[in-house]
């Protein structure tokens, strides 16, 4: 079935298919903000080769809250947040076509649905725009809070409610915006480095710092060439942050010196996150 003429309809059926995995989701993402439903990816399914075979979309009340014992009633009570609702759609790929295909479905809901005025704030349809997010990183840069961010948005949208997104959304927009600077891999592959040199050298210092958020910012290290050469030559030491020739453009600190015979001696470095004075000192 041609994925064009399913957005026509907007009513997933079974036997539906689709050309990955992903547009699946979309459509299923489309037809639960028109009901007023928020979706939420369960399981899936992958072969060796790390292609996935098989996936479900729930609705967000799928499941049943688990109690305690030795709860206490609580002062305020809130609308459950699980319902134990059945609504899903299933796709399973075949591999004839290498399409997936609606393989279960269940249209009905055990609770109320969002009116459509309030669709847009559902967990599955909040998004931070790429233009949003832009005016985020400007809004953080120039030094506002993360409340001053938002509802400095929230004024120009003529409203908290027409942000499309809360402030958790953002918060969690900016610390992958983080992670985007200094990647995971990046970060791992120095820190196994690291690893690697004090095994071989016990001498070898170096030191990571984090955020409140528990984010890399700030790597420092010094093996032990550098540090003979600071015990010989650290009278004098220059702190130069001007090396920024790696592709995410972050400061390389090399603090300097000159040894006996004039030459240039590392004395340490640091691969930091940005030029703020928290990060200098």
């Amino acid at each position: 079935m041609d994925c064009s003429k399913l957005a026509e309809d907007g009513t997933p059926e079974l036997g539906m298919e689709f050309n990955s995995e992903e547009d699946a989701y979309k459509f299923y993402n489309k037809y639960a903000f028109k009901m007023g439903f928020s979706v939420r990816k369960d399981y899936l399914n992958k072969d060796k080769d790390g292609v996935t075979t098989s996936r479900r979309y729930s609705c967000c009340k799928e499941g049943v809250k688990r109690k305690y014992e030795g709860d206490v009633m609580p002062k305020r009570t809130r609308a459950p947040t699980k319902t134990g609702c059945g609504a899903k759609m299933v796709i399973v790929l075949f591999r004839g076509t290498m399409k997936y295909r609606v393989h279960d479905l269940v249209l009905e809901h055990n609770h109320e649905l969002h009116i459509t005025q309030c669709a847009h704030m559902m967990p599955s349809q909040r998004k931070v725009s790429e233009a949003q997010g832009f005016q985020a990183e400007i809004s953080e840069d120039a030094g506002l809070s993360l409340k001053q961010s938002h509802e400095l948005m929230g004024k120009e949208a003529g409203g908290m409610g027409n942000v499309g997104y809360t402030r958790e959304d953002l918060k969690r927009y900016l610390r992958t915006r983080r992670e985007r600077s200094l990647k995971y891999g990046e970060a791992g592959s120095m820190l196994n480095y690291f690893q690697e040199q004090t095994l071989e050298n016990p001498s070898f210092f170096h030191a990571v710092q984090l955020d409140c958020e528990e984010q890399i910012t700030n790597i420092f290290w010094a093996d032990a060439g550098m540090l003979i050469d600071y015990k010989f030559f650290g009278d004098v030491v220059t702190f130069d942050t001007t090396y920024k020739t790696n592709k995410e453009y972050r400061p390389l600190g090399v603090f300097v010196g000159f040894n006996q015979h004039r030459q240039i001696v590392i004395f340490g470095a640091a691969l930091m996150y940005d030029e703020t004075i928290d990060s200098f000192i």
